[in-house]
């Protein structure tokens, strides 16, 4: 279990750490370091073009995050019986999104997919006023299902919203469902 789970008396909090990459790691230093030597070393002293820069600038300032996130990011997920809290930290500092219950719908075990050059982790999903919301990105199936019974053994009065939990793989492209239920 990669996962902790504390229980409160009106409150289930689980906290899910990034899964570590030695590839990340060791791989993001080193592209920034390529690319640091290449604008020093230009002989015009120049950069060849701003286009070039800038989406050298943009494309480091999202792996630095990946980077910093492998190193100590968390998801944290509050349940009670009127609001899902999802709070992602990292070195302390915290992104929050806050999903009424009565609000959630289709909730359901979010297969890893790949498209093309991009991958999405596996995790926990949902749909939210008919938006699909992904969480607790590379969650295991097995953990995720963990995690839904320890909601609905904790909070009975959410088995109707969470009862209908679908472990199978979830096709946003084809909106079908792939499984059966599990309470």
């Amino acid at each position: 279990m990669r996962y902790s789970i504390s229980q409160g008396p009106r409150s289930l909090t689980v906290v899910v750490p990034r899964r570590f990459s030695l590839f990340r790691l060791l791989f993001i230093p080193l592209w920034i370091a390529v690319w640091v030597t290449i604008a020093v070393t230009n002989p015009s002293g120049k950069p060849e073009s701003i286009l070039v820069t800038s989406a050298f600038g943009v494309v480091t300032v999202l792996m630095v995050y990946q980077w910093l996130w492998n190193l100590n990011g968390k998801d944290e997920l509050k349940f009670t019986t009127s609001e899902l809290t999802h709070r992602q930290i990292l070195f302390g500092f915290s992104r929050t999104s806050v999903y009424v219950m009565d609000r959630i719908t289709d909730p359901h075990f979010a297969a890893a997919r790949t498209r093309g050059r991009t991958h999405t982790p596996s995790g926990l999903g949902f749909s939210y006023d008919g938006k699909q919301v992904r969480m607790c990105n590379q969650l295991s199936q097995k953990e995720a299902n963990e995690i839904v019974k320890s909601v609905t053994q904790q909070f009975p009065e959410l088995r109707d919203r969470w009862g209908s939990y679908v472990e199978g793989i979830f096709d946003y492209d084809t909106e079908s469902v792939t499984a059966s239920p599990e309470v």
